[in-house]
């Protein structure tokens, strides 16, 4: 487990305003396990619990786990905005398309963005 971890959460956690309990709450844990997180060198949240974190803080699990990283690279602020344009409605998308068109024009020829991802 990577050693920065726990200064990312507790950074991100205090960024959003949340207690250590609101946290619990959000991601289905409880508050001490949330501040054996942030105050254990070497906790160790399973798969599931990591991607809720990540998933709750729009952060990408990679990110949280690397210790030289300490600001997400562009490719994974790119798949966090990925990720949350899939969940929008199709309505939403189309008037996300819309903004995005006016300032980079979708060429001639080609229809509607495609933002899937497997």
């Amino acid at each position: 487990m990577a050693e920065k971890f726990s200064e990312k959460l507790r950074s991100l956690r205090l960024a959003h305003n949340m207690t250590l309990e609101e946290l619990a709450r959000v991601v289905g844990s409880s508050k001490a396990y949330m501040w054996q997180l942030e105050n254990k060198k070497h906790a160790r949240p399973s798969a599931e619990l990591l991607l809720k974190i990540a998933g709750h803080f729009d952060q990408s699990p990679e990110f949280l786990l690397d210790d030289k990283q300490d600001e997400p690279t562009q490719s994974q602020i790119e798949l966090t905005f990925m990720k949350k344009f899939q969940r929008l409605s199709e309505s939403d998308k189309r008037t996300v398309e819309r903004i995005i068109s006016s300032f980079v024009p979708v060429p001639s020829g080609h229809g509607t963005f495609d933002m899937e991802l497997n």
